[in-house]
């Protein structure tokens, strides 16, 4: 019996290769890694420094405002979609603040807006506005002036989401020189209170960097300028408004204009800046409870800058950048630091161990992998889907394109290229940033499984059954139906009764086309050897395999059975079907 007589819909097979299927799996903690995001065309903002950046998690974008670029101070607003990698400048309502530099920012989440203090522009400022990021509506929030702080710039600034505040720290005027005062703006009343406590405090200076510690409830500061580079760490207790040294006999060359955060595992993050040699683009990651400084090694980083505009996305772990004063003037570039993430690629028919086969189809499985939702429409298959690329790097050193079948933000489904050498491979998805992620896998000649027909590697199997009649007239049948009312495929059972046909089981699987020889290829239907004709290659469909069987007649009235596949002594999922 040849491959011809197997059938299966568009749809059954479509489903089985694309669609998600369950898998639990441990996500290891991984270095990290830059990405270029910056645009290869459309409208971008003039390149700056100095300006302020906020995340908008519900409009997924960075929205930018101010800072100073070739032409002097500006005060335009632009946003950065996040899934479309294009910018956007914002036609905004109502007067907007003067041009400044230096100022603070936050993002309050319970009235969706981006706030802004203080600045230096024609003069210094002490104002506070805010941009509704609904109806990009500018607000002036300023208290009467004999409430407010100081004028200044270059002070550090977070959003306390328990008293829903802006805490800023510090900063400079040339009237009143530096600060050490430690500053609260209430968003549910526009007013300030003066939170610097009596004892204990960092000691007066500007242009320093300060990220939010949400596990603590803390403000940590670092670095800045008094007369010189500081090298300081400290903590600001939002509950008890008290100042804590952090800063370890070890550390990183002093700096102002860096970036900062404080990421995921509880550690404080520095972004380049500027030292005593100049434009630094280092990172340095800080254990806020070992008090230690790690400089991370990163490669592709961005070139050296101070002043960029910067903000964290902490529901995904990873830092925004945008410009700043680089080594040949300002920039516009557009830069992310996260995690690299990890690709834990499966048979896309069992999704069951890391063993796949070449010529196979198998599913990769992770987070933030692509911004779209693609599938293939064209044969052969392509090598780039929604601007993503899979690279496989073989155990003879030899790097293909792996064809793709579908990409989407959490998902990759692909075939094994056909000459992969066996064993120990590497996966490194790509996009035009550069690496996205990335993982190995086993390459063995036989890596064989079994599709079900909910797609999900077990319980029913993706299967049909011929049926050769007495006078030669052959039909089809389905071994399952998808019930509505149960929301899931039952079985239809197989009739086994009439002595004079034959009824064979055609199956559909991966991983099993360069089996050792047909005799190398076992089935036991409820624990019945049965005959196998063909094992080997679909021929319809990339990286699809089909298996038939000869069904015997004692199989009749043994209701659900176990299909078991042995090839080359590897063993295959168990499915079911279920004989009348």
């Amino acid at each position: 019996m040849s491959k011809q007589y197997g059938v299966l819909s568009f749809f059954t097979l479509w489903a089985a290769i694309l669609w998600s299927g369950a898998i639990d799996t441990v996500q290891a903690q991984t270095p990290w890694q830059w990405r270029n995001l910056t645009p290869s065309n459309g409208a971008a903002p003039e390149a700056r420094r100095n300006g302020a950046a906020i995340y908008d998690p519900i409009g997924k974008r960075l929205i930018i405002f101010g800072g100073v670029g070739v032409n002097g101070l500006l005060n335009d607003t632009w946003a950065f979609d996040l899934a479309s990698r294009t910018w956007t400048k914002l036609t905004v309502q109502g007067t907007p603040p003067a041009p400044r530099l230096g100022f603070d920012a936050i993002y309050d989440p319970t009235g969706h807006q981006m706030v802004i203090y203080a600045g230096q522009g024609a003069g210094f400022f002490n104002d506070t506005w805010s941009l509704d990021l609904n109806t990009l509506a500018w607000r002036d929030l300023s208290p009467p002036a004999a409430t407010r702080p100081k004028a200044r710039y270059g002070s550090g600034s977070v959003f306390d989401p328990v008293s829903r505040s802006l805490v800023q720290f510090a900063g400079f005027t040339e009237e009143s020189r530096r600060f050490q005062d430690t500053q609260s703006f209430s968003l549910a009343n526009n007013t300030w209170q003066d939170w610097t406590p009596a004892g204990a405090k960092p000691e007066i200076r500007c242009l320093l960097t300060a990220a939010f510690d949400r596990t603590n409830r803390r403000m940590i500061i670092y670095g800045g300028q008094r007369s010189g580079f500081l090298d300081d760490v400290w903590s600001f207790d939002l509950a008890a408004r008290t100042w804590t040294s952090l800063t370890p006999s070890q550390r990183p060359p002093g700096r102002w204009f860096a970036a900062s955060f404080v990421d995921r595992a509880g550690r404080f993050n520095v972004f380049g800046g500027v030292t005593s040699n100049g434009n630094v683009n280092d990172v340095w990651s800080f254990d806020l409870s070992a008090r230690q400084w790690t400089k991370l090694s990163i490669t592709n980083p961005p070139s050296e800058r101070n002043g960029s505009l910067a903000a964290y996305l902490e529901v995904e772990d990873r830092l925004l950048v945008f410009g700043g004063n680089g080594n040949s003037g300002l920039l516009n570039d557009v830069w992310e630091l996260r995690r690299a993430e990890t690709l834990t690629a499966v048979s896309a028919a069992s999704f069951v161990g890391n063993n796949v086969a070449p010529d196979s189809i198998v599913a990769a499985f992770g987070k933030n992998l692509g911004t779209s939702t693609q599938a293939a429409t064209t044969t052969p298959l392509p090598t780039a889907l929604a601007d993503l690329r899979l690279r496989l790097k073989d155990s003879a050193g030899a790097e293909r394109d792996a064809p793709l079948f579908f990409v989407s933000p959490t998902q990759i489904n692909f075939l094994v290229p056909n000459n992969a050498a066996a064993g120990l491979a590497t996966l490194t998805l790509a996009d035009a940033g550069g690496t996205v992620a990335s993982s190995t896998l086993n390459i063995s000649n036989v890596a064989p499984s079994l599709f079900s027909a909910d797609a999900s590697g077990k319980g029913l199997a993706a299967a049909v059954v011929l049926r050769v009649r007495a006078n030669g007239a052959q039909t089809t049948e389905a071994i399952a139906r998808w019930e509505a009312t149960q929301n899931r495929f039952v079985a239809v059972p197989i009739d086994l009764s009439a002595e004079n046909e034959q009824v064979y089981l055609i199956l559909f699987g991966t991983g099993f086309r360069y089996r050792s020889g047909l005799s190398n290829v076992r089935v036991q239907l409820g624990g019945v050897e049965t005959s196998v004709l063909y094992a080997g290659a679909q021929g319809d469909f990339a990286g699809l395999d089909q298996l038939n069987i000869a069904l015997p007649r004692n199989l009749a009235g043994r209701g659900e059975i176990q299909i078991a596949l042995t090839v080359d002594g590897q063993l295959a999922n168990n499915l079911q079907l279920q004989i009348k």
